[in-house]
């Protein structure tokens, strides 16, 4: 993908796992991410999706800067960010915000609306306070709040208001890219398809790009244009997002999705079951991390990592089948 604003290249995320109290003794680590490769396109989404512990979340973490690579690259705008000098390692701040699973838990609960929303612009742009608080009353409107909300509290406002208000605050410092985590997993059924439409109609008209994370695979092939799926650290299949969800190849996503629920009930295919759990990260099994629980495995399967190939035109798949 030529047209990239996020580039994620060969990215490792290892934590050491230690024993003892006094003396301290790595005996292993977390292969929590081991060699990611995508991209997210420019005023478009990339989902991801995986079982809980794949490495989604540590991903979002990585990109953020709340966590330091352990090898990999990540680039923006061309741009490596962890060799990024001070003077433009706040530009990078300002470009990527975040929204995430608990609205409640993000916001201050001690704060005003106005100081929650106008803290990024105390951080990072020299406006007055008259002109914080213009920014701010533009910004509750663009949400779809009214402007006397910016005197109200956290706790004064229902769950999807409260992703309201981190979606605003997200827009503050006018992005290139939102990093969304779970973005309304932690809301009703009743107004996840609201908080939805509302980002895809700010991404719209903003230019956005989203690094989407979730769990709900509707909610991801709706919103995205391209989805990765991870299993224990790894991508194994890459496609758009329709391509995948109608002729995916990898027999863990064919698993995936067979077990969401259908669309339309009448057009239900069968369940794939996988048998066993999900190997340990610390301790992960040789070849194809998949190999333990695919109904279709092969001896090569266990002796060789497959790699991310691909298949057709923008469809690339980790697997021996192919």
């Amino acid at each position: 993908m030529n047209d990239a604003l996020l580039r994620v290249q060969d990215l490792r995320k290892y934590f050491p796992v230690t024993r003892g109290v006094i003396r301290m003794k790595e005996i292993g680590a977390v292969k929590a991410v081991d060699g990611v490769d995508f991209a997210v396109p420019r005023r478009g989404t990339f989902g991801l999706v995986g079982e809980s512990g794949c490495g989604k979340t540590t991903i979002a973490k990585c990109v953020l800067l709340i966590e330091k690579l352990t090898n990999g690259s990540i680039l923006f705008d061309g741009k490596n960010i962890e060799r990024l000098p001070k003077s433009e390692l706040k530009w990078y701040r300002r470009s990527v915000q975040a929204v995430f699973q608990d609205p409640f838990s993000s916001l201050n609960p001690r704060m005003q609306v106005m100081e929650i929303v106008s803290e990024p612009l105390v951080v990072h742009d020299q406006l007055s306070r008259r002109g914080r608080e213009a920014r701010v009353a533009e910004l509750l409107e663009t949400v779809g709040l009214s402007r006397d909300s910016a005197k109200m509290y956290p706790h004064e406002f229902s769950g999807g208001q409260r992703q309201r208000l981190a979606i605003a605050r997200a827009l503050a410092l006018n992005p290139a890219l939102i990093v969304l985590d779970e973005p309304v997993s932690a809301l009703d059924v009743s107004i996840r398809a609201q908080v939805t439409n509302l980002l895809q109609d700010i991404q719209q008209e903003f230019g956005l790009s989203y690094l989407l994370i979730a769990h709900d695979l509707a909610i991801v092939q709706h919103m995205s244009h391209i989805i990765g799926v991870m299993y224990l650290g790894k991508l194994v299949e890459v496609a758009a997002s329709r391509e995948l969800v109608l002729k995916g190849l990898h027999p863990y996503t064919k698993a995936l999705y067979s077990a969401a629920l259908p669309a339309d009930p009448d057009q239900a295919g069968d369940e794939i079951i996988l048998s066993g759990e999900v190997p340990s990260p610390l301790n992960p099994p040789a070849g194809c991390r998949f190999h333990t629980r695919c109904p279709h495995v092969m001896p090569r399967c266990s002796e060789a990592e497959p790699l991310l190939k691909e298949v057709s035109p923008g469809h690339h798949v980790a697997c021996y089948l192919y």
